[in-house]
Parts: structure tokens; sequence; C-alpha cells
């Protein structure tokens, strides 16, 4: 992992994403029907931006999360591989209640993250001025049908670009040639990265029966639409909560996955997910702590070692230190 991650978090990278979910949603229902689903009120986004939503479960869990574009009338949905068959499903739900059209982009056009402190100066060097217009939570059209959509997993600049799958490996050329080195790297450091800034995925981080509540993304979802999904659950698990999703660094020799915090022979909570954090030299861990224990700052001697709960993200990333200096 270590090579991948220090490419990532010190320097700039690019990682294929060729597997991820990229689905487009068009026809003159395509608004309608992803409100219906998603937590985010799709009425409210606008050509040429990007939101960060999920699906809740009818139980009011979440079945997943992703990403919406709103790109020329349609909408481009972008999530990790392990969300396909979860999102495939919902949206076959929706072709027999509205006026739709699912396509499915994987086979046709290319998706590659370009990500790392230097991955804008990069990005500039070889896509042009037009770069810097791309704001957080924008999509825009580069030259040569080339589309940048610039959101956040890791904490990095992070600019995620699509293309036609044939113009793949030029594109990765002109990268190479502009900084003198080949930039494709593993995506084995991305899950170490994701959960230092406290960034979930469905599969990994977010057991069955946890709430959107106690997992805290309700943040994802506007509770004033109408046409929200599950509702009515969701209100119910709203005033039933009884553990929270915390990030926890640990000064232990391992934490696994699964392993129950014990504080003076009480159970407190467990660790849903962990990994070694080379930038804090110490582990990482998605948590499940009682509420009433779940603030950052709190010190716990654990059974495996010392937890600290923090605010998320675990640490100030190069990318946020940068932008904090040029904004200063």
């Amino acid at each position: 992992m270590s090579g991948s991650y220090e490419v990532l978090r010190n320097d700039v990278g690019i990682v294929d994403c060729g597997c991820w979910v990229r689905t487009q949603i068009s026809g003159p229902d395509a608004c309608a029907a992803l409100d219906s689903v998603v937590g985010a009120n799709m009425h409210e986004l606008f050509d040429g931006r990007a939101i960060n939503t999920l699906i809740p479960s009818l139980t009011g869990g979440v079945d997943a999360i992703l990403w919406v574009a709103a790109v020329e009338n349609n909408y481009l949905l972008i999530a990790e591989p392990s969300e396909q068959e979860t999102i495939q499903a919902v949206l076959a739900e929706l072709t027999s209640k509205f006026d739709i059209s699912i396509t499915n982009k994987q086979s046709d056009t290319s998706h590659l993250m370009l990500t790392g402190p230097n991955a804008e100066t990069l990005a500039v060097d070889t896509l042009g001025d037009d770069v810097h217009s791309i704001g957080f939570l924008s999509v825009f059209e580069l030259p040569e049908s080339v589309l940048a959509m610039r959101i956040g997993y890791f904490g990095e600049y992070e600019l995620h670009l699509f293309g036609e799958k044939e113009k793949q490996d030029d594109l990765l050329r002109q990268f190479a040639d502009q900084c003198g080195k080949d930039l494709l790297v593993s995506p084995v450091g991305l899950p170490a990265m994701m959960a230092e800034m406290r960034i979930l995925n469905t599969k990994r981080d977010i057991p069955q029966n946890v709430s959107v509540f106690e997992a805290g993304l309700q943040w994802m979802i506007d509770f004033q639409k109408t046409t929200l999904r599950a509702k009515s659950e969701l209100d119910a698990k709203k005033k039933a909560v009884r553990n929270l999703c915390m990030l926890v660094v640990l000064e232990a020799d391992i934490v696994e996955a699964g392993a129950q915090l014990v504080v003076e022979g009480q159970e407190v909570g467990w660790v849903q997910s962990a990994f070694f954090s080379p930038t804090l030299e110490k582990w990482v861990a998605i948590a499940y702590l009682q509420k009433d224990i779940c603030a950052p700052g709190l010190l716990l001697q654990t059974q495996i070692g010392l937890a600290n709960t923090v605010s998320a993200p675990a640490f100030l990333s190069v990318s946020v230190r940068n932008a904090l200096e040029q904004a200063a």
C-alpha cells in the first residue's frame, strides 16, 4: 500500500477507475425518477454541478452512496464498484414508472482519477487553463471531449476525467510527457485514504442494521422532499439512535475489523474497519460507539490500545493546507 499511498498523499498520481459505476440517466422523467430514489433534491441540481448523495434503504439504512452530475439535461451517476449491483436494481425499478433511458457507460468511456497535492498544477499544464474553471462539485467539458468532474473522496485535489475509451492511452501519455514519468498507480492505498477522511463505503463501513443517522450521513438527504424514499422509516430511525459512527485513531500494534472496544470492562462499541495511516503512523478506524460518548477529543483506554476520537478528517491533507495558504 505504501507506494500508492505516498504518491497520492504527497505528490500526484492517476488511478484507473474503469471498474467504477458510470451510468447515464436521460429522458423526460430523468429528474423525477432520480428524485424518487436518492436523498438529495434533484430539482436543485443544475447543469454543470455534481452532488454526493445516497439511496436510502427501505428500512432507513443506506443502500448505496453515489455522486450525481447534471450534464446537458442528462444525469451521470458515479459510484465505487461495490455499489454496482444495488444501483442497477434500484434503477431497474424506475423504468416501469418513468419515461427514462438508462445507459451503462462503462463499455464506451474511460474513467481516470487524477489526485494528489500536485494534481491541479499538472492538470493545468496538461489540459489547459480551463482547469482553473472547475470548482469543487463542478463538471466541465474540456477539449477533445474529456468531461472533468471535481469531487472529493480522499482529501487531496481530485479530478475525475471521462472520455472515449480508445483515447485513454493518449491521455495518459500526455500526462506522462508533461511530468516525465508514468503516473498510473494502484488503487490499493485508497481505502486507507478514505478512512483518514471518514469517507464511508457502504459494504465495508456500514452494517445493514445501521441507520442513516447512526452512519452520520443524514447530511446527504433533503428531508423536506415530498418524494423522499422510505420517509416514514427514516423518521422512525431518527428517534432510535443508539450508536454513532466515529473516526478513531488508535495506538496499537494491530487493529482488526470487528474488534470490540472495551473500556474498564464495559463494551462501548466496535471497530467496523481499520487501516494503518502512514501519515499519522497510527491506526485509523471507522468505529461505532455508544451515542453518549460520541464526542471528538475523547481518550479511551481500550483493551487493544489508547483510542482517540477525532473530528473528521484525521488531519489536514497537503491539498487543504495549500488551499488555506493561498486563501490567506
